[in-house]
């Protein structure tokens, strides 16, 4: 999602935050279905393999799948078994792992800058916003860390300094329906129109998470079908953040003036 990359990177840089890309990454390992097999693990080593190789002790995540397989792939490395297997298996490569790098999702970075993003804030937005909270940033909680596995206030926090009124509906904490979609596409959209439906009284739905963004944003047609009714627009935090900032929409992703 170039979007969400775009925005993220315009977001951070007045924060005096630049990003590097971790160059031939792969997929983080998330689709895997760790019930068959323990590759996901190995898929994860890979891409913190390469962290560790250009010197980086954190990776920033902009999706609430990879940070959560990322997190417990660190963790499950600590076993030694685990990452000798890892190990051996990246060694073919020219790489090896230890499991230490800190994964650290855009929302967690964004709220332990509190003070400094809320100074840059220039531009109060007049419209209402619904908020689908990235679930697996937070849970489980004992892996997490972060937040209320169950009630997180952390995505409301960021949101509520940009001025706009906040709608409640009950569903902020549920899952959207994205990471069903590869095993039941019916399930999957199902519980995305649940989602929209709930959110009817808000100008706009919020996202933290690229799945959220992919189910709500890019697959409404696949949801909706006809119904206009159930049309609502959407934005990724740092887009939000981002015209609280006063930021060009351009440089957020957004089609110029759609936003004025």
């Amino acid at each position: 999602m170039p979007e969400y990359e775009a925005a993220t990177r315009a977001v951070l840089r007045p924060l005096g935050i630049e990003l590097k890309i971790v160059q031939q990454a792969v997929c983080c390992g998330s689709p895997v279905v760790e019930s068959f097999t323990a590759d996901w693990v190995y898929l994860a080593a890979y891409n913190l393999a390469l962290v560790e190789r250009i010197g980086y002790e954190a990776v920033v995540t902009v999706c609430g799948g990879c940070t959560n397989t990322l997190t417990r792939a660190a963790r499950a490395l600590q076993d030694p078994a685990m990452r000798a297997e890892a190990n051996r298996r990246l060694a073919p490569l020219g790489l090896s792992v230890t499991g230490r790098v800190d994964v650290i999702h855009l929302v967690r970075l964004l709220v332990e800058r509190e003070d400094e993003v809320r100074a840059r804030i220039v531009r109060p937005l007049p419209f209402s916003v619904a908020l689908t909270n990235p679930c697996q940033v937070f849970r489980p909680g004992d892996v997490m860390g972060f937040d209320d596995p169950v009630r997180p206030q952390s995505v409301r926090r960021l949101v509520e300094m940009t001025g706009v009124e906040v709608v409640e509906y009950g569903g902020e904490d549920e899952c959207c329906g994205a990471t069903l979609y590869l095993a039941d596409q019916a399930l999957s959209l199902a519980a995305g129109r649940r989602k929209l439906e709930a959110v009817q009284e808000a100008d706009v739905l919020l996202h933290g998470c690229g799945n959220c963004q992919l189910l709500l944003r890019r697959f409404q047609r696949l949801i909706i079908h006809d119904e206009v009714r159930l049309r609502k627009r959407a934005l990724l935090l740092p887009q939000l953040i981002g015209l609280a900032m006063g930021l060009p929409e351009a440089e957020l992703g957004l089609r110029e003036g759609a936003w004025q």
